[in-house]
């Protein structure tokens, strides 16, 4: 009985002890589903549209943790990292291969939260795309021109 415990002991020191749901954890930069306040996906954290409700559960949650997937450019992730400062949240890059989750940004309690994993669908367009769609473009102008 002694030897089956020292075996296991040992072999736990070689590979590793058990983890819990790590195919959870690899979805979710690393935490558990029950911690995630929200997530954005690749295409989401790219188009920074998504930046004002992300502010406002940021907010809400001060002692969450910002998980942010490194298989992005430094440049994609440095406006979350600057929120993150401005609202005084932890954040953390995360290693992850692009095709090993769809899960580019986490926002994470430290326990389990109330509230199922919120994903943010609507955002209000940035001004800045606002303004460039009612302007028209130099193409159009030539074509306008032309005409």
């Amino acid at each position: 009985m002694e030897e089956d415990k020292v075996g296991q002991y040992l072999e736990n020191g070689i590979t590793g002890g058990k983890e819990l749901h790590p195919l959870q954890k690899k979805k979710y930069l690393g935490t558990f589903q029950e911690r995630v306040i929200t997530s954005l996906t690749k295409e989401q954290v790219l188009t920074l549209d998504f930046l004002p409700e992300l502010e406002q559960k940021m907010k809400e949650h001060p002692d969450a943790k910002l998980l942010l997937n490194g298989a992005l450019p430094y440049q994609s992730l440095r406006p979350y990292i600057q929120l993150a400062e401005k609202t005084g949240n932890e954040f953390s890059i995360v290693q992850r291969e692009e095709d090993e989750t769809e899960i580019f940004l986490v926002l994470a309690a430290k326990q389990e939260v109330a509230t199922p994993d919120v994903k943010l669908e609507k955002a209000t367009p940035t001004k800045e795309k606002s303004q460039t769609e009612s302007q028209p473009s130099l193409l159009d102008k030539i074509k306008k021109m032309l005409n």
